[in-house]
């Protein structure tokens, strides 16, 4: 009797990501390809080299530099290949830019790496966005009383004069609002101007038409109209808002979705339980949070002399603006004169985030009491007995 070959397996198929990923990478690298890499078109998706062998790199990540690479053929696809390929059909030109670029944001990558973030994100941000509130209140209290009239725009610009925003600009006037935008214009050419010197190399900055053509692509389409025009507008400030609270909302509902299924069934359990019971664990767990939060800061405390020493490297300092605030910095610097090469660092409980939250939420002025409660503890914790929250310390660790 001849036995039957056993039926074919079936192949079981492989979990796909999550949405279009895959078919988006595919066209993004065809749409990188086509205008980045011309001489290759022919082969279009079936190429069998990666973009990653016929381009330069652009940063250090392969993922990052495909969405670059999206970019900034969109941009030249746009600007320059719409009248460049009616002069010429050469390709190099293409070539020559994508390189100067790709030299940009290598050494742009590399100087970013060596930034003190610790001092850019808590100390010098938060100390810029204090002026700003504090500069826009005062714009808009001014001391003067009507009949007198006062601008509050015009307050503001001379409390925080910025060259790129004077004059200012008034709807009525179509001459500011002309001139302004030329000086805006001129300000953005001489800071781009400025980054390319200091980005490029000799040999690409000696290239004056390809610098130029670069120099316009960052000032006018990037910080131009991506930047001035696009995110510093309230809408889409709002709208990027928006997009975030509901990719975090699609993560919450979807954990809670797989809660539900579990906590449907413990909640006709715990209907039925008196309420002292629910109170009793309650009390509990409170219990067990406050002596796992003592034991660990007890932990903290006990390795913090064996932690390394916080980096000296990029502590770049805010030029005082009055001699209240320059008094207040050298007050925190005098409490760290003994630390040798480590003094010129600020602690991290001086830095200028906590001022600048205590203004944007008005605590000086809605609840005096507890704002000069946390300034008394603040300073007791750096220039008080044993310095614990000084420039190396134990809560500064």
């Amino acid at each position: 009797m001849a036995t039957q070959p056993p039926p074919a397996r079936l192949p079981t198929p492989r979990p796909r990501p999550s949405g279009t990923s895959g078919v988006q990478s595919e066209a993004t690298a065809f749409l990188v390809r086509r205008i980045l890499c011309p001489q290759q078109a022919d082969k279009g998706r079936n190429s069998p080299t990666s973009i990653e062998d016929d381009l330069p790199p652009l940063t250090s990540r392969n993922d990052m530099d495909l969405q670059l690479y999206a970019l900034l053929a969109i941009i030249l696809r746009e600007y320059v290949q719409s009248w460049y390929a009616k002069i010429t059909p050469d390709e190099t030109f293409v070539a020559e830019i994508v390189q100067i670029v790709a030299h940009i944001t290598r050494a742009l990558e590399q100087r970013l790496r060596k930034v003190d973030l610790e001092s850019l994100l808590f100390d010098e941000l938060p100390d810029l966005l204090d002026r700003h509130i504090t500069a826009y209140r005062v714009a808009h209290d001014p001391v003067a009383q009507p009949p007198v009239r006062t601008d509050p725009r015009e307050i503001y610009h001379s409390l925080c004069p910025l060259p790129a925003l004077s004059p200012v600009p008034r709807p009525e006037d179509p001459e500011s609002v002309a001139a302004q935008a030329e000086n805006e214009a001129a300000y953005r050419q001489l800071l781009v101007s400025a980054f390319l010197a200091v980005l490029l190399p000799t040999e690409d900055l000696e290239n004056g038409c390809l610098t130029a053509l670069v120099g316009q692509i960052f000032s006018e389409l990037i910080l131009g109209n991506a930047v001035a025009n696009r995110l510093s507008e309230p809408w889409m400030v709002w709208e990027l808002l928006i997009i975030a609270s509901r990719a975090a909302q699609r993560r919450k509902s979807a954990e809670s979705e797989d809660r539900f299924g579990r906590s449907s069934r413990a909640s006709s359990h715990s209907r039925r339980r008196f309420p002292f019971q629910a109170v009793f664990w309650t009390v509990l767990q409170w219990c067990f949070l406050a002596v796992s939060f003592i034991r660990t800061a007890v932990a903290i405390l006990r390795t913090s002399s064996s932690l390394p020493r916080r980096g000296s490297q990029g502590a770049s300092f805010r030029k005082s603006a009055g001699q209240h605030e320059s008094s207040d910095k050298s007050i925190w610097l005098s409490s760290t004169s003994e630390a040798g090469p480590q003094s010129s660092k600020l602690p991290v409980l001086a830095f200028r985030c906590w001022s600048a939250l205590s203004n944007l939420t008005e605590m000086e002025e809605r609840m005096p009491w507890l704002c000069g409660a946390l300034a008394l503890l603040q300073w007791i914790a750096v220039m008080g007995p044993g310095r614990i929250a000084g420039v190396d310390g134990i809560l500064d660790r």
